[in-house]
């Protein structure tokens, strides 16, 4: 596929070029053909492959364990193709490398996520991963092949069993996986809330601090034991690169490592560089080998903190005039942690939604005792053991004065919580950020006509998103296994028209994102031409009937929604001959229900929803 998509972008590019040498375009044109012939080509080669598997045909598997994902499941790679395996179906943990055969049905992964709800489906698709495997048959391991790869995660496990022999400390043993070894499997999750309420949770991730730490330490070494200058190029980077190698290759860590490269090569020859260029250009590499990156979490925070300390870093510093030296360093901290925050506030209110405001202020001392913690836990884990059992003791103080660090500042933490921007508002947010740069940094009184009109269209986007949502008249049917939830939202409030549980956390995302307010449970006149009595909602537009085991309904509207496992008999007589246009089967159906009722539909061609295959469904009732 790649390939493929290589070869069929190149001609496009050829394409291009000849017409910029047949009409003599500038070179500005040329440019913009070589963008749009990277983007097409990126397009090309992370769209889904165009097999369509047979979901009742039993395939021969083949395949070779390419990554081990949290939870012991598997990523195989059957003919150039990913394939998701659940531990689920495994009674043997197995190691990238490893060759295994087995018959499975190929089944496409389902999209049932709830609203504001974390989707598998798509965090895989990011690894170009769209269908899961179904064995039918025992699994086999019948050989084992090494890469590149797989040696680097076989010492990466060796390093982790020696953290478990060297620290006592559970937490320290955590933190110095986290840190040096990009392994977060094990991390607790009061560890994470700790970090992630204090502004610090970047911390966790190995990033570019990590990275341009690691470096540091390395070109110091070689420094000190007198290694010739010129040389040191050759040392430097196959060994920085093999550390991007140890932690799994994340984005940011590649990044990172990319950007170091591109600026000790061009120190070697001479050659002076541009830092944005640089970080465009280690984005291209990164984006060129794997296109699904760019909506990767990591890549997105990663390259948006980086640029942040590039641009915003240099106009904040501006202003720290002549001050003495400590409040200068101090100052500078300040400057770096923030620039490199401002650029990231959007996708985390996306992403997490919320943001932490006075974060900073942790990174000032969380920052220096993470990089001396990573410094000493990387010779600890580089000696051998009957050395660094004497040294283990130094991480495990430091780690013990950060987490009492965190737990003062814990309390005084600023968050904003319960943050939902759509894409738009995220996209305005960067534009008006971009032109407000540029107008404190650029001569010119276009740069702030630009930016007061695209805070006018930000202001005005988010004014008329609020206006939507406290208009909105909707019904929604959660998919919850094995349980039920209906809720109407009905102009910025809502009720439950149906819930079995007094506890519906997945339900709770929906409310904050609409900003919704609570109703009681009642029946009877909701509001204009809405009414609801005994499973039965009336609108102007429709009629909606829920049945569950309360409520048998004896008259059905245009649509059924189906709960508390009810076959078709329970619900409609052998004599009925009027049946709803569309119904719908929600999470607490079991599989052979789902069946009994695909089949009734079948029968009386009737259109079937069922949220466990589709996730939650919606019905707007204007």
């Amino acid at each position: 596929m790649p390939l493929i998509a290589a070869i069929y972008c190149f001609f496009i590019g050829l394409f291009l070029v000849l017409l910029s040498f047949i009409f003599q375009l500038s070179p500005g044109w040329k440019e913009l053909f070589l963008i749009v012939t990277v983007l097409n080509y990126g397009f090309v080669i992370s769209a889904p492959p165009l097999f369509t598997p047979f979901p009742d045909k039993i395939y021969r598997i083949d395949g070779r364990c390419n990554e081990i994902l949290p939870h012991h499941n598997l990523i195989l790679s059957v003919s150039n193709q990913n394939y998701y395996l659940s531990h689920f179906y495994t009674d043997t943990i197995y190691m990238p490398g490893d060759s295994l055969h087995f018959n499975a049905r190929i089944l496409p992964f389902r999209q049932n996520a709830n609203p504001g709800e974390f989707s598998y489906a798509r965090y895989l698709k990011q690894k170009n991963v769209f269908f899961h495997l179904l064995p039918v048959s025992p699994i086999r391991q019948n050989g084992h092949s090494d890469d590149l790869y797989t040696v680097f995660d076989h010492l990466r496990k060796k390093w982790l069993s020696k953290t478990q022999r060297l620290f006592s400390d559970s937490t320290c043993c955590q933190l110095v996986n986290a840190l040096c070894l990009g392994y977060k499997n094990d991390l607790d999750s009061e560890v994470q809330n700790l970090f992630i309420s204090t502004g610090t949770v970047h911390l966790l991730s190995v990033s570019g601090l990590h990275t341009g730490a690691i470096y540091l330490f390395i070109l110091f070494i070689f420094k000190s034991i007198g290694f010739p200058s010129r040389k040191i190029t050759f040392v430097v980077l196959p060994i920085l690169w093999c550390y991007v190698c140890l932690t799994g290759l994340s984005p940011s860590v590649v990044r990172a490592a990319t950007i170091l490269s591109f600026i000790h090569i061009g120190q070697y020859f001479n050659r002076s560089y541009t830092p944005l260029n640089s970080v465009a250009a280690a984005a291209f590499l990164t984006l060129s080998f794997h296109p699904s990156n760019l909506y990767s979490l990591s890549f997105l925070l990663s390259y948006s903190a980086y640029t942040g300390i590039l641009t915003i870093y240099p106009f904040l510093y501006r202003f720290a005039g002549k001050l003495p030296l400590f409040p200068a360093k101090i100052y500078a901290c300040c400057c770096i942690t923030i620039a490199a925050q401002l650029p990231t506030l959007p996708i985390s209110a996306y992403y997490f939604h919320t943001i932490n405001l006075n974060g900073f202020l942790a990174n000032l001392v969380a920052v220096p005792l993470a990089t001396f913690l990573l410094y000493a836990a990387m010779l600890c884990l580089i000696l051998p053991f009957l050395l660094s059992q004497y040294l283990a003791w130094i991480p495990e103080v430091t780690e013990k004065i950060i987490m009492g660090f965190l737990h003062i500042f814990a309390p005084y933490s600023f968050n904003l919580h319960h943050l939902y921007p759509s894409v738009p508002t995220v996209l305005l947010s960067y534009i008006s950020l971009i032109f407000l740069y540029l107008y404190f940094t650029k001569p010119g009184k276009k740069w702030r006509r630009y930016s007061m009109f695209t805070l006018f269209i930000l202001l005005c986007w988010n004014i008329s998103s609020h206006f939507y949502l406290a208009n909105r008249q909707e019904i929604i049917v959660f998919q919850l296994p094995q349980k039920s939830a209906i809720i109407l939202n009905y102009k910025g409030y809502y009720t439950y028209l149906l819930r079995t549980s007094d506890s519906l956390p997945q339900t709770q995302p929906y409310i904050a994102q609409n900003n919704l307010r609570s109703l009681p449970d009642h029946q009877g006149f909701l509001g204009n031409g809405l009414s609801y009595h005994s499973g039965q909602l009336c609108s102007l537009k429709d009629t909606l009937t829920i049945a569950s085991a309360s409520n048998l309904p004896l008259t059905k509207g245009q649509i059924l929604i189906v709960t508390h496992n009810l076959s078709p008999e329970k619900i409609f007589s052998p004599e009925e001959h009027r049946y709803p246009a569309q119904i719908v089967l929600d999470g607490s159906n079991t599989a052979f229900n789902i069946r009994l009722w695909d089949k009734f539909c079948r029968q009386h061609h009737l259109t079937l929803i069922n949220t466990a295959e589709t996730g939650s469904f919606r019905y707007s009732l204007r």
